[in-house]
């Protein structure tokens, strides 16, 4: 008997390789992922803008109630004086404003100290609506007024009792619009103050106002009790 034996040789497997990224490939990637990065970036900023304003005219509207507020705890109703050392707190001269322009007494108003771009609320009020000796009457007028332009030649309101202000995102900076110019610059017989749309910008017009009407505060104190 013959006995014969088969030897079978293992072909080996065929062997695949993983293609990679040409450089050129990756290039197009990194294009279209800075496209979509920055595509959302500025959505976000713009949003961040948005939600800032709010925040500040949030902000602006509690100090117009605070203002009022610290009238009407008064027995004779007055508005408080502006800041002028930086502490917080309103500062007379016997009965009178150290000055009549200067920070938002926050402290004293009992406030935050900062708009959403951290920068300082400014505050201006009547010297007839802030002497605390006599305080203020129905017939009492202020000199203050808000107008669409740094000219003034159509005023919104005048006779205002007072006024705050939030200079804007831009309002750490030297201002080149002379719409803000007249906001952020203090001149002692000059009470008028701008507000109008935002044009945006670190060189547009970006303030934002709120001002006590004499009928809004004269009706509240009569309401409180406090006039006539």
């Amino acid at each position: 008997m013959t006995w014969r034996f088969t030897v079978q040789t293992a072909v080996p497997p065929t062997p695949t390789f993983s293609r990679g990224f040409t450089l050129t490939e990756m290039a197009v990637v990194l294009v279209i992922v800075a496209l979509l990065i920055g595509g959302m970036i500025m959505p976000m900023s713009a949003q961040q803008d948005l939600r800032y304003n709010t925040d500040t005219q949030k902000q602006l509207s509690d100090i117009s109630e605070a203002l009022i507020g610290f009238a009407a705890s008064k027995t004779k109703p007055y508005l408080p004086c502006p800041d002028t050392n930086g502490d917080g707190l309103e500062n007379r001269t016997g009965s009178a404003c150290t000055l009549q322009e200067g920070d938002l007494p926050w402290a004293t108003l009992g406030l935050g100290r900062l708009d959403a771009w951290n920068n300082m609320f400014r505050y201006r009020v009547a010297a007839t609506f802030s002497d605390s000796s006599t305080g203020f009457t129905l017939s009492s007028a202020g000199d203050i007024r808000v107008c669409e332009s740094s000219a003034c030649a159509a005023p919104l309101a005048a006779a205002l009792p007072a006024v705050v202000l939030s200079l804007g995102k831009n309002g750490a900076a030297t201002p080149t619009d002379a719409d803000e110019l007249k906001n952020k610059t203090y001149v002692v017989a000059d009470a008028d103050f701008v507000q109008h749309t935002q044009t945006g910008g670190n060189a547009g017009f970006d303030d934002l106002l709120v001002w006590i009407p004499t009928s809004v505060l004269v009706h509240r104190m009569i309401a409180a009790g406090r006039l006539p």
